[in-house]
């Protein structure tokens, strides 16, 4: 297909879904949420062909294992009708508004994590803007499969929905795509969005979420081999490439951190039987041998199955190569020692008390604060970057006697 004829398939595409807008701002947005709920739930479903679909085609795209797919899917979508429900009552406009919805909204998805589509996506629709989404080209397989059982669930609802492939190199395609949308709303490396806000125009919002990464932390009062328990889930997570995935755990002074260190060696070797970590890309083994390397110089490295945790300390936290490499470093300046990650630090999971951790963050600090074991399982409606899942989708209107 030439430049020119993917460029004009590209703009009747817009024009679709631009004109799918219309039908989408009056409906009723319970129904809207229940809609998109039952799209989820096909994809859900291993026994439906949607299900079948996604169990055989995302471990290829994504690289993980198929246990951890589908743990992945059941713990994304187990409540996933009840909380889109809440979310969209959550929408509804405050006295003296009504809703003011962007003409076109389009959404620029990474590949790390496949179910990091699902609130972005929700949100959009929930917020009654029709959805241009530009998928990754590492892995498309889930806003595609959403796309497909929509389609099956609601026809209508569907045409506001559009997923598309723009292969790199094609600047010319993203350009007319920017160009339609009255918000971008991107994630992505720190680089790409750089990219993308340099060729906005004055008047497209741009809602960016860029690189991050997650810490942990153990209060000197948690029982330490639950602790590692709950962190083990959280880093065999989508095989810690997320960006709420842990790098390091802090162990409140006080506590044993080198014996926690070893309860979360034993706890992901154990998970590795029943979540077996994906294949290793080459490039990543050689960053895991030298991370290691570092680690077994400065402290103590404990290499279990498809694993390695390291205990160094009181030291600054470092950055693994993820892929179930995590560093446990023992602190009293927990608060001090985040900062350092300034607004990179998306989530921090704590054993413990999440609120007092919270409580002594310094600005500007806006990181989702959790229980350990669910860093990766944020509700749909949960903060990211400070922000909602509808930030930049949800516009009001005011009106005044």
């Amino acid at each position: 297909m030439s430049v020119e004829t993917a460029e004009r398939a590209l703009r009747e595409a817009l024009d679709r879904v631009e004109a799918a807008g219309e039908a989408l701002r009056s409906r009723d947005r319970a129904s809207i949420a229940n809609t998109v709920a039952e799209a989820w739930e096909r994809i859900a479903n291993p026994e439906l062909s949607c299900g079948r679909a996604a169990r055989d085609r995302i471990p290829r795209s994504s690289g993980l294992s198929l246990p951890m797919v589908a743990w992945a899917l059941s713990v994304t979508f187990e409540d996933v009708r009840a909380e889109l429900v809440s979310l969209a009552a959550r929408l509804d406009p405050p006295e003296g508004t009504r809703d003011a919805p962007a003409r076109l909204g389009a959404l620029v998805l990474a590949g790390n994590v496949f179910t990091a589509c699902v609130a972005p996506l929700s949100a959009g629709l929930l917020a009654k803007v029709p959805l241009i989404v530009k998928a990754s080209t590492k892995d498309d397989v889930m806003p595609r499969l959403f796309a497909d059982a929509l389609r099956r669930v609601d026809p209508d609802l569907a045409d506001a929905c559009l997923v598309v492939g723009i292969p790199g190199g094609t600047s010319n395609l993203e350009a007319t795509l920017f160009a339609r949308a009255d918000v971008v709303s991107a994630y992505g490396t720190d680089e790409t969005l750089r990219s993308i806000r340099g060729r906005l125009s004055a008047s497209t919002s741009l809602v960016m979420h860029g690189h991050g990464l997650g810490l942990g932390y153990v209060a000197r009062d948690a029982e330490l081999e639950s602790a590692a328990e709950a962190f083990a889930l959280d880093v065999a997570a989508y095989d810690q490439r997320g960006c709420m995935s842990p790098h390091a755990i802090g162990v409140e002074k006080g506590a044993d951190a080198n014996c926690f260190a070893r309860h979360l060696a034993a706890s992901l070797s154990t998970l590795q039987a029943t979540l077996p970590r994906g294949v290793l890309p080459p490039e990543v083994g050689a960053a895991q041998v030298q991370w290691r390397g570092v680690a077994e110089a400065r402290g103590v490295l404990i290499e279990g199955s498809c694993c390695a945790v390291s205990y160094e300390g009181d030291v600054a936290p470092r950055l693994t190569p993820g892929w179930r490499n995590v560093m446990v470093f023992e602190t009293d300046r927990f608060p001090e020692r985040a900062t350092a990650y300034g607004l990179h630090l998306k989530t921090i999971g704590v054993a413990g008390e999440p609120d007092r951790v919270a409580r002594a963050l310094p600005a500007p600090l806006s990181p989702r604060v959790c229980p350990a074991g669910r860093m990766q399982r944020p509700r749909l409606g949960a903060l990211a970057d400070g922000l909602p899942p509808w930030h930049g989708f949800r516009r009001l209107m005011s009106v005044e006697d």
